[in-house]
């Protein structure tokens, strides 16, 4: 099939990494992908660098009223795309772009497309219909409590599929880039020292202040404790983050590293990963944690339990209670073959449970399910 994507965001987070590596995977498949995403950002690049054909259009943001006079030209534009392209399924890589989609797709393609959206976010029941996700052939949740908040937001349960995030075979191989010893060497990490990481954007909602505040008493506990911050996103946010990293006096120890394109290389570099979310549709940079050997001290929120088995591949605690928080990063900081053994049962449950081909063979389904509900008599996508 030619399968059109339809993707708002230009950075490169773990939705767009899942994106590229559904590029990486489909012509294999016998499918042939296109892209529509926004002009500028790093996302156009990685696409072109893999030979895939995109598409430049704007998304404003669908329900702030800032966007509203941004709505007609932003569907027309889209429009003119799809009557261009006139894929055989059309694939909303999220949900907040569904409803500018449905206004964009000519009326002969709305009725004979099948259409299919990905909800990766652990939003409020009350949220689900404001996002037209009623007309859309196929729902692709992220995680269980997604698919829960959808069936209870009214959506069908033959709608929905669950389709937990997967790693490439790279991630299963030994690494190529930076050394753990480079990367502490160049934060000032002595060898004794215990180092955390974090990978997620910079916004409230991903508990970075919690977790700053239980680091205050992992130092206080282990002064050769370090923080690794890997990201970006709202910077007033992060001035308020570096600002309380000041107040607690742990600025020395709290690395703000910024955007990295070799995020496995701050993860091998750290020791303990942490996942402080308040809210999180699944958290794809945790089952790349596991896959690196690191025990995972994270919320238990959204989709991480899916991931984490509490005691076994690391601890899930309640999100925003720093105090919790602060005593699992304690405990394994001081138990270094627990650390050990967690990494390793991390490992064994993402090659079980988060391949790239288990990923694919969700995603697969769920196409084969689209297809079939516009056309029952359709025949498998897969090749015999």
């Amino acid at each position: 099939m030619n399968i059109l994507f339809i993707h708002g965001i230009g950075e490169v987070g773990g939705a767009e990494r899942e994106l590229l590596l559904y590029m990486d995977e489909l012509p294999s498949r016998g499918h042939e992908p296109t892209v529509i995403c926004p002009e500028g950002g790093p996302l156009r690049g990685e696409l072109a660098a893999r030979g895939i054909r995109t598409a430049g259009a704007a998304f404003p943001p669908w329900r702030k009223l800032a966007g509203i006079w941004k709505r007609f030209p932003s569907v027309w534009a889209l429009r003119v795309l799809l009557e261009d392209l006139r894929p055989d399924l059309v694939h909303v890589n999220e949900f907040w772009w569904i409803p500018q989609t449905l206004r964009a797709m000519p009326r002969a393609l709305r009725e004979g497309t099948p259409l299919v959206a990905h909800f990766r976010q652990d939003l409020p029941v009350e949220k689900v219909w404001q996002y037209e996700l009623d007309r859309v052939d196929v729902v692709c949740a992220v995680s269980r409590r997604v698919a829960a908040t959808l069936r209870a937001g009214g959506i069908d349960e033959h709608r929905i599929r669950v389709i937990h995030s997967g790693l490439g075979s790279e991630w299963f191989r030994p690494s190529t880039g930076r050394t753990r010893k480079a990367v502490r060497e160049e934060l000032g990490i002595l060898d004794e020292g215990v180092a955390f990481v974090t990978v997620a954007h910079l916004f409230e909602r991903k508990g970075y202040e919690p977790a700053l505040r239980a680091f205050h008493a992992v130092v206080r506990a282990s002064p050769g404790a370090h923080y690794i911050v890997v990201g970006t996103g709202d910077m007033a946010h992060e001035r308020r983050l570096r600002s309380l990293s000041g107040q607690l006096g742990v600025e020395g120890r709290v690395h703000f590293v910024g955007f990295q394109t070799d995020v496995r290389a701050y993860l091998e570099a750290a020791d303990v990963y942490v996942q402080p979310s308040l809210m999180e549709g699944f958290g794809i940079a945790v089952v790349e944690a596991m896959a690196c050997g690191r025990p995972v001290v994270a919320s238990e929120t959204g989709g991480l339990p899916d991931i984490v088995v509490d005691g076994v591949t690391g601890a899930l605690v309640p999100p925003g209670d720093a105090d919790r928080l602060a005593r699992a990063m304690i405990e394994l900081s001081a138990d270094s073959p627990r650390r050990l053994a967690m990494g390793a049962a991390g490992q064994r449950r993402v090659a079980e449970h988060f391949s790239v081909g288990r990923m694919m063979a969700g995603l697969t389904a769920a196409y084969e399910s689209a297809v079939k509900r516009r056309a029952p008599s359709a025949t498998a996508l897969t090749p015999s």
